[in-house]
Formats: structure tokens, C-alpha cells, sequence
């Protein structure tokens, strides 16, 4: 990494799917300067994390597709993703598409369900 941390990715890190996706962009987003950090390192026992979540360098706190719309702004090929959500109500469709994902991920071992995922 050259030159100073831009911030930190935060992912759920019991989550296989969460996990699998920081594998497939940690290079990606390292080389951008990012590093990468389990959300349970700043949870309450007991907490779930519900969404990712990114903390910039100078301490903006972004969570789920407004994180995601963040990253995008670093990688060419986030651009269309930033186009869409200046669309009017593109920010709105994209947060709650980011909410469905998010609710109902599951894992083969049950750890990261959410319990409204389980209904």
C-alpha cells in the first residue's frame, strides 16, 4: 500500500458470502489504499452486523449501499452504479435492494442468518 490509508472496509466476518466477497476484492481495494477489518471487532456481544460498512481516513462513516456507492467512486467500473443513483429515486432503489440482499443472506452453519431471514 502506497502512501496513507484511505479508510476500512468492514465486512461481516462470519458470514462465507461477506467473506468471499472481501477475498474477491481485497486486491482491488488494498491497491486503492483500503484495508479490510471484521465488523465484529467493534460489535457488543451479541450484535449482529446488518450491513458492511466504510470508515474513511477522516472519520465519514458510510454503511451498506451508500458504502458500496463509495467504493464505486475508486474502480472504472463502478462509475454506471454512481450514474444510477443520481437517477431520481436510483439512490432509493439501490439501498433497498442492498436491504434485500443483506436480509437474506444465510449460511450453511446458521451463524450469520438474520432472524427475519429465518420467517
Amino acid at each position: 500500500m502506497n502512501g496513507p490509508i484511505r479508510g476500512w472496509i468492514l465486512y461481516d466476518a462470519d458470514c462465507p458470502m461477506c467473506r468471499e466477497m472481501m477475498r474477491r476484492f481485497k486486491n482491488t481495494f488494498t491497491s486503492r489504499r483500503f484495508a479490510f477489518a471484521p465488523l465484529q471487532l467493534e460489535l457488543k456481544p451479541g450484535e449482529r452486523p446488518n450491513e458492511m460498512r466504510v470508515r474513511t481516513a477522516d472519520g465519514r462513516d458510510f454503511g451498506g449501499a451508500d458504502a458500496v456507492l463509495y467504493l464505486a467512486g475508486f474502480v472504472w467500473w463502478g462509475r454506471p452504479l454512481r450514474w444510477f443513483a443520481k437517477l431520481p429515486g436510483g439512490k432509493k432503489v439501490l439501498r433497498w435492494l442492498y436491504h434485500e440482499i443483506a436480509s437474506r443472506r444465510s449460511c450453511d452453519n446458521g451463524a450469520c442468518v438474520l432472524p427475519e431471514a429465518r420467517a
